[in-house]
């Protein structure tokens, strides 16, 4: 299996919940590949991606919740697929809420969980690695959870502690992915986090960091990083 289209031209996925789901770029890559689906509910903390989501994912019964994962595994909804795209490293306690999700996972679903990771980067995908580090910490001071990207073994970690078992695991390094010069989207991302989280202006090491950073990106360029897609099952 060499991608996760592969997959979900033969999945026959039922009742789905995306966890993180955003504005729907990864939900509506899972319906417009799936052999089949009943139904699909994004799950997301910000209230505010409502709309967005729902023009970007525009099939069959689909539903957006505002909530985080926490309060949302204490209701009694259950689901046949459930993913995780590029979602782990913002959930608060990962191990914990992954047995959570399993718990809400219908007798013989399957858990999709797509994480980017930091082994073996590339010089511009370090770049990327460097600038989420950043914008990781930015938002952590804003208030809102968001940790750093995790190595492969680690996300296999969880997964173990979960008590979930891989069928299929597609490893996409990306290393041949395009390199970028513009900064323009890190710093319109940086300014945006920098006035929540220093409402007063942010601290001279914060902006020398910035400057660093689009430096960086100027003369080195920025990729994208690698994936690791994981196609799991309890037990």
């Amino acid at each position: 299996m060499r991608s996760l289209e592969d997959f979900l031209r033969t999945h026959q996925a039922g009742t789905i919940l995306d966890i993180a789901c955003g504005n729907g770029a990864f939900t509506r890559r899972l319906t417009e590949n799936l052999k089949s689906y009943i139904s699909i509910t994004g799950l997301d903390i910000k209230e505010s991606l409502r709309n967005e989501f729902l023009d970007n994912v525009k099939e069959h019964n689909v539903t957006f919740i505002t909530s985080t994962i926490h309060d949302y595994l204490n209701s009694p909804q259950s689901f046949d697929t459930i993913s995780i795209s590029n979602g782990l490293h913002h959930l608060e306690g990962v191990g914990e809420v992954l047995c959570g999700v399993r718990g809400i996972l219908n007798a013989g679903g399957t858990i999709i969980i797509n994480e980017l990771y930091r082994d073996n980067l590339t010089a511009a995908q370090r770049t990327q690695y460097d600038q989420h580090c950043f914008m990781a910490k930015l938002h952590r001071a804003g208030g809102e959870y968001h940790g750093q990207t995790y190595s492969r073994s680690e996300i296999h970690g969880f997964i173990a502690s979960a008590g979930l078992s891989i069928h299929h695991a597609i490893d996409n390094t990306n290393a041949d992915a395009p390199v970028s010069h513009e900064p323009g989207r890190l710093i319109q991302r940086a300014r945006l986090a920098m006035d929540r989280a220093y409402p007063e202006g942010p601290t001279p090491e914060v902006a020398e960091e910035l400057e660093r950073l689009t430096k960086r990106n100027e003369e080195v360029g920025i990729a994208h990083p690698p994936q690791l897609t994981l196609i799991c099952r309890a037990g």
